[in-house]
């Protein structure tokens, strides 16, 4: 009888001990924090951080990597991988303070995940804004002001066809803020002076494009670049023809045509040679 008691406890203990195991669960899974399309995992197999949608402002912005290992300070190294370009929409992580290898200064990197091929990597944070949509100035000579008001105006002014982000929830009386990289002056936007008024920007996706064409085609100076610049060009006035910055790509475009642009048959036979029609 004690023996029978003695088997009945031992079976009933191991019974008692597979149920509270099969209940733990291993101090490593993370399936139940891991959401399919909201994180990803790099080759150090750490969370990515890149998850806010932006957008690139500068035109053939850098794209860095880490070059050797990371060593979890400033001394961590990075390299320049590919371009990117500007307006391209991004999604935005974590900003750190990292080595450029090529000139061993230290800069501060924002981790980017580029959506065009899903690769991971680091731009500089002054090239990059968070949030935010792409306008592209119309006005010109655009006045920046300090805050929401108009008796604080600055003497700063912003170049026409200029590409930004503004910030649609920031919209007060007739102002909105705004990052960017004005081509005129060649300076970013600073933080203490970045409203401008409503009217002075256009949000629509053909004068965006072809902006962002024309600038991109005007940073291609070298000769061996000629048909790189050219097809920028042409697709610009093919694609966008009813942008509000048309008549400033054809002259770009056809910088020796002088009175063509006045005259409408010989500009139309161009931009027909131009589209390949």
């Amino acid at each position: 009888m004690k023996k029978k008691l003695i088997i009945i406890l031992l079976i009933i203990s191991v019974i008692f001990f597979n149920s509270c195991k099969k209940e733990e669960k291993p101090e490593n899974d993370f399936t139940d924090h891991f959401i399919e399309g909201e994180y990803d995992y790099n080759s150090s197999g750490s969370a990515s951080s890149a998850t806010a949608q932006g957008f690139c402002l500068f035109t053939n912005a850098g794209f860095y990597i880490m070059s050797g290992d990371d060593t979890g300070d400033e001394t961590t190294k990075t390299k320049w991988s590919a371009s990117i370009a500007l307006g391209e929409r991004l999604l935005i992580g974590n900003t750190r303070r990292m080595l450029l290898e090529s000139d061993n200064r230290v800069y501060d990197f924002t981790e980017v995940r580029r959506l065009s091929n899903n690769t991971e990597g680091y731009a500089l944070a002054w090239q990059i804004a968070a949030a935010g949509e792409l306008a592209v100035i119309i006005g010109e000579n655009v006045n920046l002001y300090r805050t929401a008001r108009i008796v604080d105006v600055s003497g700063t002014v912003l170049t026409r066809r200029s590409v930004i982000v503004y910030y649609p929830e920031s919209e007060t009386d007739g102002f909105v803020q705004i990052r960017g990289y004005d081509i005129g002056r060649r300076q970013y936007i600073a933080e203490n002076n970045n409203y401008i008024r409503n009217d002075t920007f256009s949000r629509r996706d053909s004068d965006i494009q072809s902006a962002i064409l024309l600038q991109t085609a005007l940073t291609l100076t070298a000769e061996r670049q000629a048909s790189q610049r050219e097809a920028l060009l042409k697709s610009a006035l093919e694609y966008y023809s009813d942008s509000i910055f048309y008549d400033e790509v054809f002259e770009t475009a056809f910088p020796d045509a002088g009175v063509i642009h006045e005259d409408s048959s010989l500009r139309e036979s161009l931009e027909s040679e131009t589209s390949g029609n």
